[in-house]
């Protein structure tokens, strides 16, 4: 007899009601969501029906009706996590039936990180994704992303796939919004198809849950230093260098006038006269204490049973660390997600969402200022006594980087999404969904460059002359204006069914996209003031203006599927798939089919583990196998390109002429992947152990190079264009190890990740060199072509005993001969067997709950990463260059025949293994400390929930080096990574 269940869904953690949960009638699709005060209403067939109760991390849990009329349910938070649903290409899983290697981070993790960038927040979090951050500048900090190192010899990112479309600007994100970060590694990725090959890093943001309006708000003010800055000379130790050098120039005579007297050494290192003889600190002259960052968000959710929505707004602010310079960065975010359901078959969607940021930099760029902040002589003027500021290197001061105009940027990217899902009434287990979406973005850049002046002491008038830096001699502007469109939509048809215990899910789509980009230029010199930084107010004189621009467009087409099946959840497999077309290729080449496969066996849920090993909560083995493509390569290479030039003369006069450029490749196509991924997952005693391991293997072949040794440049060519001849493969491994316990009211989770990643050049048709050990092939990708050093010449003996070069001196670094000719050449460098990616990364996540206190920390690092540090090696050059501490205070002197370091202005070249530095690190990455207020507390000062928090981030850093920040490579010349202490607020309203 059909009568009525009413109900109320209590989270047993809390007490608190849960809104949004599902109730279903078991055996049927007939069922309910809860309102926002948790509570149900629902016919059922008979007192016999079972009801079953599910809710987002939580247990399901399978009532009785047995002839109630109320019931209340208590959910039970899934501490194993098992019953989690993960984002993949296309839709979701459960992690538990999962077969590929995925891996994910939830949203509140990254929120705990200060750090101004998403993207670096991502760090040590995830195995096989590396992440090394090369520059702290606000609004230019994005680090370099690869998952599983470098496989292939041209562009290694990955595919950022943003709410189902691949979007950029990853890092700008609002964390306040991401619900979730995945990244697909292996072949399940091939249902991307020909751009997936680097990996797949797939981004949800929020949406909108039943409920009452649920408002939050943050506040997080932000102190900025550098992890590391640079130690250099002080100006009586550069001067000794500097006289050193000078006599090491001139042959080492017995009779030798030192450039810097030893009355002016003294008389600097005495101070009494700063301005004739300076000793300046030029970090401390130029460096803040500190700089700031502040950002503020607020955000609503909530909705009835047929509308759902989140609306979130957000700003961030940060300025420079250095003084006297314009460096300031604004960023804005906004997003709003509404879910409406028509009927009970048809739901529609709309996803606006934007990041407006604006930045602004010194117009003569960053790496100019550093060079002049570190390299600049001690012995040179910053600012003299009475405020006025001095030359410094080259008329190049960088107290004056606020006078010598600016770059600003100005981004508006917006991005749409418009959806819609029909659940077919007549076919149970089928739906229909689709989106469309449209993104449009607009970036304007203005260069204005200005004349600057210094002053400088004259000693015959005693007086301050201003001069004018020869750095910018005329005032000059550039506009550049860039458009991006994207548009994209897709259909899929999906259809998931049970039958008793065998389950099959299907989901076939179709999915275009065209994306367009044009962008103008003008350039003008010639100001007659710097009043006014527009285009038309600068000369109109032919030689003073110029101006450029072009357009570009693409598209895709592609058919994509994928097949699920699963026996009792116990037996699984799963077929994906695309059929890609890209507008970069031709036309006979232009469409490619991506296949993959993948099983899994979950060993725990037979009787045979059930029955005799119950600690067994998950164990289970997964392999995956497929083909996945590259294509990001350079367009149009199938067709011939002309440029203008060569000139000739025709009846007196000067032609212009054309000329053909690279040779067209009618054939080329996309690179191919052959991945194959095996894993094993272990759960042990409901969570208290966790492990997941990973061994995988990729063959890359298909790539992109030009042919050396089969095609000779003597035939005369115009250029040969790239061919899809290039191999690479590459292995490694990933473990994950994890650890949660509640003692108590104490709850703690502890999880570690490591992953290697070791890559090898198969056929690259490179003209094999004279010795082998300088082959590209056989090594790892990017490995460099490097000198060898054994240590140092120590004695005049020790060199003569030797081979060396021709300017060698004792005190030079000695360089090994490695192919025995007894000279010192080009054919004694050697492939090095490291590069800059590291082959190890690691990290260590730790949280822990008492009460109302909350602490979690993040530990990161790596390891078989090698960095060349070419200004490093700089001591007493004739440029006048300053250089680090740790470079000058071990060096080889006549006095100090057994230093660890080369004499000054060593004649060895820099491409050797002396200057490179093993950039192995560990890194507290982030850190929080944070106390939530009594439930009476914040409900007497109306807040559902008030939390206060302090947090850090790059907190601290060990390393082999300690000059420079390991993660930097090529020099130290950069704008150093940032150090952040952050005090935050979260209130929920």
């Amino acid at each position: 007899m059909v009568h009525t269940v009413q109900g109320t869904v209590i989270s047993q953690s809390d007490g608190e009601p849960i809104p949004g949960a599902t109730v279903v009638l078991k055996n049927t699709t007939k069922g309910t969501v809860t309102d926002i005060e948790g509570k149900f209403t629902l016919e059922v067939p008979d007192e016999n029906a079972i009801l079953i109760i599910s809710f987002v991390g939580y247990r399901s849990e399978e009532i009785p009706v047995n002839n109630q009329t109320t019931i209340e349910v208590l959910l039970e938070e899934d501490l194993q996590g098992l019953e989690e649903v993960v984002v993949v290409g296309y839709g979701e899983q459960k992690k538990e039936t999962l077969t590929g290697s995925v891996v994910n981070v939830k949203g509140d993790e990254v929120v705990a990180s200060p750090s101004a960038n998403v993207t670096n927040s991502l760090a040590g979090r995830l195995p096989g994704l590396v992440v090394n951050q090369r520059s702290g500048e606000p609004g230019k900090d994005d680090p370099n992303i690869l998952i599983r190192g470098n496989s292939t010899l041209g562009n290694n990112s990955p595919l950022i796939i943003i709410d189902g479309v691949q979007r950029s600007l990853m890092g700008r994100l609002n964390p306040e919004d991401i619900e979730d970060i995945t990244v697909l590694k292996d072949a399940s990725a091939a249902i991307y198809g020909a751009r997936a090959a680097n990996g797949v890093i797939i981004i949800t943001t929020k949406k909108g849950k039943v409920g009452k309006p649920s408002f939050n708000l943050s506040y997080n003010q932000a102190f900025n230093q550098p992890t590391r800055m640079l130690e250099v000379m002080d100006g009586p130790t550069f001067a000794d260098v500097y006289n050193e050098a000078a006599w090491y120039r001139a042959g080492r005579p017995e009779n030798f006038n030192n450039p810097y007297s030893e009355d002016f050494i003294q008389q600097t290192r005495d101070g009494s006269d700063p301005v004739l003889y300076p000793d300046t600190d030029w970090v401390g002259e130029v460096l803040k204490p500190h700089s700031l960052q502040s950002r503020l968000n607020l955000s609503v959710n909530g909705g009835g049973e047929n509308t759902r929505y989140f609306v979130s707004l957000g700003m961030m602010n940060q300025n420079g660390n250095f003084k006297n310079n314009p460096t300031s960065y604004e960023q804005y975010n906004f997003r709003a997600k509404l879910d409406v359901d028509i009927s009970d078959d048809l739901t529609v969607g709309l996803n606006i969402s934007g990041i407006l940021n604006n930045g602004t930099y010194p117009s003569t760029g960053v790496w100019a200022g550093f060079y002049n902040i570190l390299h600049a002589s001690p012995l040179l003027v910053a600012q003299y006594p009475n405020g006025l500021i001095g030359p410094g290197r080259l008329g190049q001061n960088p107290l004056l980087r606020d006078q010598v105009g600016t770059t600003t940027t100005e981004d508006v990217p917006i991005y749409s999404t418009f959806t819609a899902e029909y659940k077919v009434p007549f076919l149970e287990g089928m739906k229909i969904s689709g989106s469309y979406n449209y993104d449009i973005s607009h970036r304007f850049e203005k260069t204005f460059r200005t004349p600057f002046y210094f002053y400088e002491y004259n000693v015959n008038t005693e007086e301050y002359d201003r001069t004018m830096s020869s750095e910018i001699p005329v005032t000059e502007l550039t506009d550049r204006f860039d458009k991006w469109t994207t548009s994209l939509y897709n259909i899929k048809i999906h259809y998931d069914k049970s039958f008793d215990q065998h389950n099959i899910g299907v989901m076939l789509g179709n999915e275009q996209q065209k994306n367009t980009n044009k962008w103008v230029s003008a350039y003008r010199r010639n100001f007659v003031s710097t009043a006014i930084p527009q285009i038309n107010v600068g000369s109109n004189a032919p030689e003073d203006k110029n101006n450029g621009g072009s357009a570009s467009y693409g598209g895709y087409n592609n058919y994509f599927g994928r097949l699920n099946y699963n026996f009792d959840e116990r037996y699984l497999a799963e077929f994906v798939f695309r059929y890609d077309g890209s507008q970069i290729f031709p036309k006979e080449n232009r469409y490619g089919f991506f296949p993959a496969f993948s099983a899994g066996w979950r060993i725990s849920e037979e009787n045979f583990i059930k029955n005799n090993l119950p600690s067994i909560n998950q164990l289970k083995v997964r392999v995956s196998h497929g083909k996945i493509g590259n294509d990001k390569v350079g367009q149009f290479q199938y067709l011939q390109a002309f440029s203008f030039g060569d000139n000739y003369v025709f009846g007196g006069g000067d032609v212009p002429g054309i000329y053909p450029n690279t040779m067209p490749n009618p054939n080329i196509t996309w690179e191919e992947s052959i991945k194959t991924d095996i894993g094993l997952e272990l759960g042990l005693w409901n969570g208290l152990l966790g492990l997941d391991l990973t061994y995988f293997k990729e063959d890359r072949n298909s790539i992109l190079a030009k042919r050396n040794l089969s095609i000779s440049a003597i035939y005369g060519f115009s250029g040969l264009p790239d061919e899809n001849i290039g191999e690479v493969k590459s292995q490694g491994y990933e473990a994950i190890i994890t650890h949660r316990n509640q003692v108590g009211e104490f709850n703690y989770n502890l999880s570690g990740n490591v992953s290697y990643a070791r890559t090898e050049v198969v056929y690259l048709d490179e003209v094999p060199p004279t010795e082998e050990y300088q082959a590209v092939t056989g090594r790892p990708v990017g490995a460099p072509l490097y000198y060898h050093a054994d240590g140092i010449f120590n004695t005049e003996e020790e060199l003569e005993a030797y081979p060396h070069l021709a300017a060698a001196q004792v005190g030079d670094i000695k360089l090994v001969d490695l192919n025995e000719d007894g000279q010192i050449n080009a054919q004694d460098q050697a492939r090095f067997d490291y590069s800059e990616t590291p082959e190890f990364v690691f990290g260590l996540n730790a949280s822990a709950q008492y009460k109302g206190f909350d602490f979690s920390m993040l530990w990161q690092g790596q390891t078989n990463a090698y960095n060349l540090d070419t200004e490093f090696r700089k001591l007493g050059t004739t440029g006048y260059d300053n250089t680090a501490v740790a470079r000058a205070e071990d060096r080889w002197t006549v006095d100090n025949p057994d230093g660890s370091m080369p004499r000054a202005d060593d004649a060895s070249p820099s491409n050797n293994t002396f200057w490179v530095f093993d950039a192995s690190f560990v890194r507290l990455k982030q850190v929080e400390l944070g106390y939530t207020l009594p439930k009476p507390v914040s409900s007497s000062i109306k807040m559902d929930n008030v939390r206060l928090y302090i947090s850090g981030f790059n907190m601290l850093t060990f390393a082999k080096n300690d000059w420079t920040d390991p993660e930097r490579s090529g020099g130290y010349l950069f704008y150093p990574q940032l150090r952040t202490m952050n005090l935050g607020v979260n209130i929920k309203f």
